[in-house]
């Protein structure tokens, strides 16, 4: 299946964020209070905006190769989809560092992939693992039971 809907999507909502960070009169004075307001709502008010935002024609082609014996609709290669202008937002908030488009649309796909660091492990090395960390609390000594005798 081909995410680049999904891709869309997450373009859309960080385009969102950014924009709602730098109309916030107080952004300069203090990021983290105003990443704070951002709530559940604003969240999902966001994210349903973005999906109404993706073309029809963006979702079918996304399950073309997934259900190809099941589309039955040509779909045009040249399908264009917008550019988001998220180096001009990000400039906003950092004025040290500017960033070009290119930069800026490298950040914001590839963000994903920077917290997707996750290790595979199979169950031996899992084993392992837990083996060694128990082997690790060996090497605690106990404390002596103090004994109360009346």
């Amino acid at each position: 299946m081909d995410q680049n809907f999904i891709q869309n999507i997450k373009l859309g909502y960080r385009k969102l964020l950014l924009t709602n960070i730098l109309n916030d009169p107080v952004h300069n004075e203090n990021l983290e209070k105003t990443m704070k307001n951002v709530n559940l709502k604003y969240v999902v008010f966001s994210l349903s905006n973005c999906w109404s935002s993706v073309s029809t024609l963006l979702i079918k082609k996304s399950w073309e190769n997934l259900l190809p014996n099941f589309i039955d609709f040509e779909v045009e290669e040249n399908v264009q989809t917008e550019e988001i202008q998220l180096a001009s937002h990000i400039n906003q908030l950092q004025n040290k560092n500017p960033m070009s488009n290119t930069e800026a649309f490298y950040w914001a796909s590839e963000a994903d992939d920077s917290l997707a660091q996750n290790e595979i492990l199979t169950d031996d090395e899992i084993i392992r693992t837990v083996t060694a960390e128990d082997d690790d609390d060996d090497d605690v000594t106990p404390k002596p039971r103090q004994n109360f005798s009346f």
